[in-house]
């Protein structure tokens, strides 16, 4: 949904939703006229997701194989 259609309080909650950040990126690249500084920034916030979420997972992992 665009954040000009959601109420206030469901724009706070989607600046901390990482697949609202993909939307915002993909809407920014799609432009006539991209804007890359929110494509680059949404972008570097979801690749340092991935990389946090992968570090845990596999954290886990590891530790699930030592208790096995």
């Amino acid at each position: 949904m665009a954040g000009t259609l959601m109420p206030s309080w469901m724009r706070t909650i989607a600046k901390f939703n990482p697949v609202n950040w993909s939307l915002d990126a993909a809407r920014a690249a799609m432009r006539d006229a991209p804007d890359w500084d929110v494509v680059l920034s949404r972008g570097a916030w979801l690749l340092g997701l991935a990389v946090i979420m992968l570090v845990l997972s596999t954290r886990t992992f590891r530790a699930y194989q030592k208790s096995v």
